[in-house]
């Protein structure tokens, strides 16, 4: 019997595989959870970095309302002089009345943002007795976190009192210029008192404060020139010319903006007790005449000499003046589509000294020749009002060389500026429907007229945010002192 031995090896086979794939699998996990881990790590870095730009963002926004509530508080400050004396106004501030323009500066504290953070806001002011140029004010938010640098915002307004004749030359549609029309601006009461003497327009007193502006439509200015500021609506145009401030020619892109805002509220015409009557139009032939006439009556409420008359016609010779010796206010009865006051030839109307006119009129305005001759260096002497309640029913047109210094408002009005030579020059104010400017027409705005309407508290005629270094540095020194 024949036996076979058969041996098993033990070493080779699935078993003997086993461990190794059991190192396999574990270094797979390893890596696995590696990779896990690290994608858990930059999960959570992107979570916190986005977590705190979220945090800085929400901060970010509390810092410019901050800014914001340092904007009112100097507004507010404005607006309560006309109800207080100014010491009172601006009680709580450090006024520093040695420099001009004369400045105010104040910290409010105690504010939380949120988030464990604490703010403060520094507010400085430039004019703060709203005398010489417009008032400025800064304001400058600070929000410190509790991690992280600080957070600020810096927002920079220019203040203009709201008022009929606030800006300069304003329009509720077009503006349109020919030629090489001017535009500047100067102050004819620069201390606000209105018992020292005026100060006559000229180029060594020029600011340039002057707003054309448009609410609604376009302003174009062919290759005229501003010394202030071209405001148009959010969706008007501003094309050629020049915009600029003092001291240069070159145009700043920064004095056309886009922000402008204007109401136009309509006129109502005086209903005064006591009138006097004139039957028929003043012509050439009723010149020379003096206003008020010997046995004329004042109204008694305000002193002022009122007349009911069909209008005033006239176009003779440089003695066919109609003089205005008091405070007169003329209520043409011409109605709308005909002629109130025409003037042509070498006739004028000449105001005197210490003396006004006004004109309240729904019909037409044509005023050359040697125009109105006003003896006050304040353009406030002489008023016209279009109380016309139609868009484009009426039209007033200024021309001629001479020198014209009057306040015009008549918002739904045509209204043509059109001077020449070296005395084309209209000084004061002028609101219509829609402005031309032709030839070398000159137009100065008073800033004193942004005090003439009483009750009208300062709104911002300019909002920017400083964001550049070079932007903040200009007020850096002043805030380092408070």
């Amino acid at each position: 019997m024949k036996t076979t031995l058969r041996l098993r090896s033990f070493g080779a086979g699935p078993a003997a595989a086993l461990p190794a794939r059991r190192g396999s699998v574990l270094i797979v996990a390893l890596l696995l959870a590696a990779i896990i881990g690290v994608a858990l790590v930059s999960y959570l870095k992107l979570t916190t970095s986005s977590l705190q730009q979220a945090q800085r963002t929400f901060l970010g926004t509390g810092a410019m309302n901050l800014a914001e509530v340092g904007l009112e508080e100097a507004i507010y400050a404005f607006n309560s002089v006309d109800n207080t004396s100014l010491a009172t106004a601006w009680a709580g501030w450090t006024l520093n009345d040695a420099v001009s323009p004369k400045t105010a500066a104040r910290n409010f504290t105690g504010f939380t943002p949120g988030q464990n953070s604490t703010g403060l806001v520094k507010v400085y002011v430039e004019a703060y007795d709203g005398v010489g140029t417009a008032p400025v004010v800064v304001s400058k938010s600070i929000v410190t976190p509790d991690t992280g640098p600080v957070i600020t915002r810096v927002i920079k307004v220019t203040l203009r009192k709201r008022g009929l004749f606030s800006n300069g030359l304003v329009a509720r549609n077009n503006i349109t210029w020919s030629g090489h029309p001017l535009a500047d601006s100067w102050n004819s009461d620069p201390d606000n008192d209105p018992s020292t003497a005026a100060v006559d327009y000229s180029t060594s007193v020029r600011t340039a404060n002057v707003v054309v502006g448009s609410l609604t439509g376009d302003i174009g200015l062919s290759g005229g020139e501003i010394y202030g500021y071209a405001k148009t609506g959010s969706t008007g145009t501003i094309t050629g010319g020049t915009v600029h401030g003092l001291g240069t020619t070159a145009d700043d892109p920064t004095r056309r903006t886009n922000d402008f805002n204007a109401t136009f509220p309509p006129v109502t015409t005086p209903s005064p007790t006591t009138v006097n009557t004139i039957a028929s139009t003043l012509g050439t032939g009723d010149l020379p005449l003096t206003l008020p006439r010997t046995g004329d009556a004042a109204n008694a409420a305000d002193g002022k000499f009122y007349y009911r008359l069909p209008g005033i016609s006239t176009n003779g010779n440089s003695t066919k003046i109609l003089t205005i010796a008091a405070n007169v206010v003329l209520l043409p009865t011409a109605g709308s589509g005909s002629t109130a006051v025409s003037i042509g030839g070498n006739a004028s109307i000449a105001i005197n000294s210490g003396a006004t006119l006004l004109v309240y009129t729904q019909a037409n305005l044509s005023i050359g020749g040697n125009g109105v001759a006003n003896s006050n260096p304040q353009p406030i002497s002489f008023q016209v009002y279009g109380t016309n309640s139609s868009v484009g029913g009426q039209s007033i047109d200024i021309s001629g060389n001479g020198r014209l210094q009057a306040l015009v408002y008549a918002p739904n009005a045509t209204l043509s500026l059109n001077g020449g030579g070296t005395n084309g020059d209209v000084m004061g104010a002028a609101v219509g429907n829609t402005i031309t400017m032709n030839g070398g027409t000159a137009f100065h705005y008073d800033d004193s007229l942004g005090n003439f309407t009483t009750g009208n508290p300062y709104g911002i005629s300019n909002w920017r945010e400083l964001t550049t270094d070079a932007e903040r540095a200009t007020y850096a020194a002043a805030f380092a002192t408070f």
